[in-house]
């Protein structure tokens, strides 16, 4: 009876997430490469690592407007377009891992910049390790209400000024990886919400679960498949995005990937060209993606032609010197050692 409820509870949450669609957060078709940007567990998994993505996404979407002064029309690029660079690395002394996030997300008229300060403790289990990461957020927003053109002059809900707001906020979020096998996450974001005292913009709480698993396929054991899956939702509303990737010896990487809810199908390629190189540039990754949009937005109605992105990643580790002992003839058995 018992497994029954949880079988008719996970439909319907499930069912719940199906249903619904979008959110406020910046989104990223290489989420799970932009992970610590909304799971601060992140923090030092995986050595230190520094990652940049660029996002252009609805290409093409733009403001039109007639000029009754010049009786041209006038056009403005209103499509959103996300910058992210984060940096992490792990800290034997606290335990776990720091990090650091900046994002700016420029979406119609409006732009944000925010700044992240992440600490994530780290316990070691079952072959993997569980990251419990808390961070500080601070977010400018920056409202340009002069170039709206409403079709209705004197509405007191648009703005019609540049205003700016600051907010302060906190995230907390739960990260397991077991290396080369599967990871998994659940996060919140927008933990301390409030209203903008100027763009009168509300922040909602945002919730994220996801995770992936990498096997390798029986016939050719150079070849492996990667699926991967994330749930995004204030439980208002919600986003599902599901990724197939293969990846060949390590080295390259390619696949799609499906926002539910007809919003777009991705392509993706990625490699480390310097994967089995002793040069410190093994760790280098980089991919890129290009969104098709599926919606009304689409080309086909003469508003987007897709969106591409670009990643790049590189991560290092330190390995601290071995002291050696050893004596330096017999007569010192029984001395202490000398370190080399």
């Amino acid at each position: 009876m018992k497994g029954r409820k949880i079988h008719i509870l996970l439909y319907l949450f499930l069912f719940f997430v199906l249903r619904t669609n979008a959110q406020q957060d910046p989104q990223f078709t290489h989420y799970m490469y932009s992970d610590f940007l909304i799971n601060p567990g992140v923090a030092g998994s995986g050595g230190i690592c520094a990652t940049g993505i660029f996002r252009q996404q609805w290409a093409g979407f733009q403001d039109t407007w007639d000029d009754l002064e010049t009786g041209k029309t006038e056009k403005y690029s209103t499509a959103p377009q996300e910058v992210l660079i984060t940096f992490h690395a792990p800290v034997k002394a606290l335990h776990g891992g720091l990090g650091l996030a900046v994002c700016q997300d420029k979406y119609g008229y409006q732009n944000d910049i925010g700044v992240k300060l992440a600490y994530s403790f780290k316990v070691n289990f079952g072959g993997g390790t569980l990251g419990i990461g808390v961070a500080g957020d601070f977010l400018s927003r920056t409202l340009h209400g002069d170039r709206y053109h409403p079709k209705q002059e004197g509405d007191p809900k648009v703005v019609t000024s540049n205003v700016s707001d600051f907010y302060i906020d906190a995230a907390f979020g739960l990260y397991y990886i077991n290396p080369d096998k599967w990871f998994a996450g659940m996060s919140a974001t927008h933990l301390i919400t409030g209203e903008g005292k100027n763009t009168h913009q509300k922040t909602a709480r945002h919730f994220y679960f996801y995770g992936g698993y990498e096997f390798a396929l029986p016939f050719n054991p150079n070849w492996s498949l990667k699926p991967c899956a994330m749930i995004k939702t204030d439980f208002v509303k919600a986003q599902y995005d599901l990724t197939v990737l293969t990846e060949w010896t390590k080295i390259v990487w390619g696949g799609v990937s499906w926002r539910i809810d007809r919003d777009a199908v991705a392509l993706l390629v990625g490699a480390r060209p310097f994967i089995n190189s002793s040069t410190a540039a093994r760790g280098l990754e980089f991919g890129v993606s290009y969104d098709i949009t599926t919606s009304r937005l689409g080309y086909n109605h003469k508003r987007s032609f897709g969106g591409p992105e670009i990643m790049i990643k590189y991560c290092f580790t330190i390995i601290p010197p071995v002291s050696v002992y050893g004596y330096k003839n017999t007569r010192l058995l029984g001395n202490k050692p000398t370190e080399y």
